[in-house]
């Protein structure tokens, strides 16, 4: 079959075009300004067409400069279509050698296989004339194309290509292809041969076979080799690297909190890898500002992954932050930048692992909670003990009716007491409810209490086995509550707790650091003896459930939000039986998280005028940084009424101006949220009407981190992934020893050929017969118009 020819002109000089045409157009002004002397007392047509006739000839001669080139090409038969998609994610970076010659990396070898080397054409080279060939990057986004056979780009000496990519997404180039196919094709003829010249056609995927990006749903790389074989799209696959796991060490995550108080410890634990013979001892350690808080000695082990525990005191780290801070500003966290760092004396496959940055926010002040109980009973024992004894908390204690001190509320300011005015009730993050008789809670104290959650607070409520608490429910104080108490009344008992699948997910029932072993760890905590029969309100949600025989269950910890704030319901008292044989190990993380969750965040920075924060420190890429700020005038009277914007700086300089919305104007808050931020160090501040930019000084930092894909984690080649892949795409996989059978396997694809024809035009008649004629014309033209 042969198709209709493509031609165009392209430019070969030692000058460039766009260098050229400059030249062009001053010779066109010189001819245009000497003519006028001759034309301008001619009359029309010869005082416009001698001067174009000139010029276009002039430009034509001065065109020779770019050396203009005739390019013709033709299709003979049916061409088969090839698309090298080449990884470059970071893995291929690695050079799979320890020998001083520094052989190049996994990118470099792909690369040269298509482009080729001074004394080797390349695959791209070979087989350009027989298929239609294009070239696209991945790693963990879309795909990109780099290069087409069918564009007017050169055959490329080297792709310049680098291995940046933070993860790598094996089925994003075979996505790319599939949307690709039969989408050129039209009605016309040009179309239809579009679609016949590329009826048989395959993909390379060259890579080491890691397939590792997070986020991607619903897209299996086997799936889309399988549709696409179907649809005659062969997927080979070729790898580089070996298949032995090389010699390294590396970190791979550090978990932490992320946030500890300033008087307490920050306890996490290094993840970190060591493969390779004879593995030596490794040296771990954790640094601020330059200074070693943390270090460790390990002793060799076997190949693997282990995790290694470490303890901080913060105390001297935040002192010397808030000393180097400036004045004006209060801080409520001071952000502790910290350096995790591993070495080794045996050889190290890389360092690029060696060393992974965190940061922990560390909370400057006391975080108030109030208890309030109507009765003594164990549970309000223990949480006493725990939060009062916590030098993170300044914990209030209110314990009264029959068989207390006191009979009837306490109200006032002083320990012990319940508060007697809103703003009283304001100074606390949090209150824990127990069992109280609705007879001894007046309707003012549960409206104080309704307007603390409404206003952002945090409110915690713990059933109890006297039913104390469905009266409480029964009056207004019932808006707030996550449950419904249901027509039965009787208690069940469970036998066991289980997380919710919405539950899981939360960092409040986090107990253990192993998401995969948190739902079995569940089932291993002593079963309370008995649970509230209760059901989950409109717009409730349940977080764990009581098992009580079968399939049933019942709501055990539910939540909604009331307002700003968020409240919690237990249907059992009995959490403090977790403290079985482990004492505090479970019970107390279970309460300070369950705790910290129900509160609102902390502002971080304050000033004379403004206080501003963001609800975490760290962000994965992609997140929306959420900004909460609150205005104060010279009396210290909210600010309700002011254009508030929350200002994004980076290096010093403001990139963005987010426009934040009034949340409580009673309290003078307004919220905004910050999206689609690239991975770094921001830090944000508040631009305010009625306000000097120099009064508001306030400003807090954040950080938007590189999704954590494990990227580095194994650097050997993932031999079965790729055969798997090539298997379901009815191709064939390669190693990059035996590359050659790669070229083998596409040349037969093709029963067609292309012919590609250049005419030097600057050299031929096709060029220099127009500029003969055109100044003959005009010489003809000359003589008509008198000027010969």
């Amino acid at each position: 079959m042969s198709h209709i020819p493509i031609a165009s002109i392209r430019f070969a000089g030692d000058l460039s075009l766009w260098t050229v045409l400059p030249i062009l157009v001053v010779a066109i002004l010189i001819v245009l300004f000497l003519y006028q002397r001759e034309t301008k007392t001619l009359a029309s047509p010869y005082a416009w067409l001698l001067p174009a006739l000139r010029a276009t000839s002039v430009a034509l001669v001065v065109l020779i400069l770019a050396g203009p080139v005739w390019h013709r090409r033709q299709v003979i038969g049916t061409l088969g279509r090839v698309v090298f998609a080449i990884d470059t994610s970071r893995s291929m970076a690695l050079s799979d050698s320890h020998s001083p010659d520094g052989r190049a990396n996994r990118l470099q070898r792909a690369s040269q296989l298509l482009t080729g080397t001074a004394s080797e054409p390349g695959w791209l080279e070979q087989i350009r004339q027989t298929h239609v060939v294009d070239v696209i990057a991945f790693d963990e986004g879309q795909a990109t194309p780099v290069w087409s056979s069918d564009s007017d780009k050169p055959l490329p000496n080297s792709l310049d290509l680098v291995p940046e990519g933070q993860a790598t997404d094996l089925s994003s180039p075979l996505a790319a292809v599939l949307a690709s196919i039969n989408l050129d094709a039209g009605d016309t003829d040009e179309g239809l041969e579009s679609v016949d010249s590329v009826r048989r056609s395959a993909i390379v995927l060259m890579t080491d076979g890691q397939d590792n990006a997070t986020g991607v749903q619903n897209r299996s790389a086997r799936s889309l080799a399988k549709q696409l074989s179907v649809g005659g799209t062969n997927v080979v696959t070729m790898g580089l690297g070996t298949v032995d796991e090389p010699p390294d060490v590396g970190i791979v995550e550090v978990r932490r909190p992320e946030t500890v108080a300033r008087e307490g410890r920050l306890a996490g634990e290094i993840v970190m890898k060591q493969f390779g013979e004879g593995t030596a001892p490794v040296s771990l350690r954790i640094q601020s500002q330059g200074q070693t808080v943390w270090e460790r000695q390990l002793a060799a082990q076997e190949n693997g992954i282990r995790s290694v525990p470490f303890e901080i005191d913060v105390q001297e780290i935040v002192d010397r932050l808030r000393s180097s801070g400036p004045r004006g500003i209060d801080r409520t966290n001071e952000v502790l930048r910290l350096t995790a760092t591993v070495e080794t004396s045996r050889d190290d496959y890389t360092d690029k692992n060696n060393a992974v940055e965190f940061r922990v926010a560390a909370s400057t002040r006391d975080r108030r909670l109030l208890i309030v109980d109507g009765s003594s009973r164990w549970e309000t024992r223990y949480l006493k003990n725990l939060f009062v004894r916590d030098p993170a908390w300044n914990a209030d204690v209110v314990v009264f009716g029959p068989g207390t001190e006191n009979a009837a509320l306490p109200r006032g300011n002083a320990d012990g007491q319940f508060p007697s005015t809103d703003a009283e009730m304001s100074a606390y993050d949090a209150v824990i409810v127990g069992e109280i008789d609705p007879s001894l809670m007046a309707m003012e104290d549960r409206g104080r209490l309704m307007r603390f959650v409404a206003g952002g607070g945090g409110l915690i409520v713990i059933d109890g086995r006297f039913g104390k608490l469905r009266g409480l429910t029964q009056t207004e104080f019932g808006e707030l509550m996550p449950i419904r108490y249901s027509s039965a009344t009787a208690l069940r008992q469970p036998l066991g707790i289980r997380p919710t699948t919405l539950g899981i997910e939360q960092p409040a029932l986090a107990l253990i650091d192993s998401s995969a072993a948190l739902k079995q760890f569940w089932t291993q905590l002593p079963a309370p003896s008995w649970a509230a029969n209760v059901e989950l309100a409109e717009g409730a949600e349940g977080w764990a459930s009581a098992i009580v025989g079968g399939a049933q269950s019942t709501p055990w910890l539910a939540t909604r939000m009331y307002g700003s704030g968020r409240v919690f319901y237990l249907a059992s008292d009995q959490t403090w039986r977790w403290r079985y044989k482990v004492a505090d190990r479970f019970h107390a993380k279970f309460w300070n998280q369950l705790v910290i969750a129900a509160m609102e965040p902390p502002y971080s920075a304050s000033d004379q005028f403004v206080a501003l924060g963001t609800d975490k420190i760290e962000y994965e890429s992609g997140s929306a940084v959420e900004v909460r700020t609150r205005l104060r005038d010279g009396r210290g009277n909210p600010v309700a009424d002011a254009t508030v914007d929350a200002m994004v700086m980076r290096n010093g300089i403001v990139i963005a101006s987010v426009p934040m919305t009034i949340d409580q104007p009673q309290r003078g808050t307004y919220r905004g949220s910050i999206l689609a931020l690239p991975p770094g160090e921001y830090s944000v501040r508040i631009r305010a009407s009625g306000f000097d930019e120099t009064a508001l000084l306030a400003s807090t930092p954040f950080w938007i981190n590189e999704n954590q894909t494990g990227e580095l984690r194994r650097m050997s080649l993932n031999q079965n992934t790729l055969q798997e892949i090539a298997s379901a795409g009815q191709g064939e996989y390669f190693h990059e020893s035996d590359a050659s059978g790669v070229l083998g396997l596409l040349k037969p694809m093709s029963s067609g050929t292309v012919i590609e024809t250049d005419t030097v035009l600057w050299q031929s008649y096709f060029w220099f017969c127009p500029i003969i004629t055109l100044l003959g014309i005009e010489w003809w033209c000359r003589k008509r118009a008198g000027l010969v």
